[in-house]
């Protein structure tokens, strides 16, 4: 293995290491009430605090499936996945 390989492969096993931290956004979108504590602007009639929040929900899943998958590929490729 070369150095470009083996920084490359460096670079890839960071980011997989980084994912988890992805799930910190939708606590931190939600984390400080006062800023989106408002009734305007409304979206089809409801207020912006309900759809704000609703909002982060698919958001929050978004996320969880992205490290998901991450992680099981990276599971997958040290040869952990063999069980399934």
């Amino acid at each position: 293995m070369n150095d470009g390989e083996r920084s490359s492969a460096r670079r890839r096993r960071g980011w997989r290491r980084a994912m988890p931290l992805l799930l910190i956004i939708p606590y931190v979108g939600t984390l400080w009430v006062s800023t989106y504590a408002s009734v305007t602007p409304e979206l089809w009639g409801i207020p912006f605090f309900y759809w704000y929040q609703f909002l982060w929900i698919g958001i929050g899943a978004a996320i969880t499936i992205a490290v998901y998958l991450a992680e099981d590929r990276s599971g997958m490729s040290r040869g952990n996945g063999s069980e399934r």
